[in-house]
């Protein structure tokens, strides 16, 4: 079976070999969907909530660090905007998405025949897929996580001068650069995202991603705990819970 990346007009080039779902799994799968939106409002209420206390929006507005994430994410906006080498740059996107893909299939237990990825899309040839493999690339930040071993690796055995300062700076950038092409690449047709029906495979995404930035609020921040950060979505979950059950007759 194949997992692809497919670009506007090659999606038939990389159709996958998966059969299509029948009308019970496409009930199922939209079910599932929406029982997903809840969980996706409760996400961004608490990440607004958190986001607005006074005492963090001034610990971030005076770090160092943050404005360097920031430069970095306004450095990849500038950089698509302009189109320089955007070329180059899908070639990377590419080549980050397939990665993914073969490093989750690895990781459940399968194994990999085949690899391709170039500016017309990618694919790799596998023994295995689940809804995890199907769509990890659209979540799983590839070069921030190369990034972020690199980092590790060489903190090891050499001081980075300012180098976390460059950490944030360049996870800036290469968060920026997962979001903006996978946006950019999720409407061209994208079998992953057929194989368990794309509503529900966008709302996995969605929510993923969001999980995600959340993580990497609570990491940045010295005001806010991952701990509390549960605590507070928790709460708000039983609050929306409580207002829902009251519509009802």
């Amino acid at each position: 079976m194949t997992r692809q990346a497919a670009i506007a007009g090659t999606s038939e080039d990389f159709e996958g070999d998966f059969l299509p779902l029948t009308w019970m799994r496409r009930v199922l799968h939209w079910g599932l969907a929406l029982l997903m939106l809840p969980f996706c409002f409760v996400t961004i209420i608490t990440m607004v909530q958190v986001s607005g206390e006074g005492s963090m929006l001034k610990y971030m507005w005076y770090s160092t660090e943050f404005i360097c994430f920031i430069a970095g994410v306004g450095s990849m906006i500038s950089w698509f905007l302009a189109g320089i080498l955007n070329d180059r740059l899908l070639y990377l996107y590419v080549l980050g998405h397939e990665m993914t893909h073969a490093a989750f299939v690895y990781a459940c237990g399968g194994r990999i025949s085949d690899i391709h990825f170039s500016t017309e899309g990618g694919y790799i040839m596998t023994n295995k897929s689940n809804i995890l493999i199907a769509l990890s690339p659209y979540f799983i930040p590839f070069w921030s996580a190369v990034l972020i071993s690199l980092h590790t690796l060489v903190g090891l055995v050499w001081d980075i001068p300012a180098g976390d300062l460059l950490l944030f700076g360049l996870l800036g950038f290469t968060w920026t650069f997962h979001i903006i092409w996978t946006v950019w690449m999720i409407p061209k047709d994208q079998p992953d995202l057929k194989e368990h029906g794309t509503f529900l495979s966008l709302m996995i995404i969605i929510f993923a991603n969001l999980v995600l930035l959340s993580v990497m609020i609570c990491a940045s921040s010295k005001e806010v705990k991952l701990s509390g950060f549960v605590f507070d979505w928790w709460n708000n979950f039983l609050d929306l819970a409580e207002g829902l059950l009251r519509l009802l007759p």
